[in-house]
């Protein structure tokens, strides 16, 4: 079963570090935990985050990309914190 850092509603995080030439972003949660986003659910939601900087804020759902420790992956995103 993985893990997710939203369950029954969204998420908002501050992005960190933007995405870099490898797809990867760093994100801190409003509970003040830090996500390494490597992966998407598609590549709709990397250009989401792609078009977005340091200090943006967005809305989303973020599920554990495999076993690695703090590594996480796009699930769902929301309107609601950029606008």
């Amino acid at each position: 079963m993985s893990q997710a850092a939203s369950k029954n509603s969204p998420d908002t995080f501050t992005i960190v570090n933007e995405v870099n030439d490898h797809g990867a972003a760093t994100l801190r949660g409003d509970n003040g935990s830090t996500y390494h986003v490597t992966s998407y659910e598609n590549s709709s939601f990397r250009d989401y985050l792609a078009n977005h900087h340091a200090g943006d804020r967005v809305r989303m759902d973020i599920v554990r990309a495999g076993v690695r420790a703090n590594v996480w992956r796009v699930s769902a995103l929301y309107p609601g914190a950029d606008e």
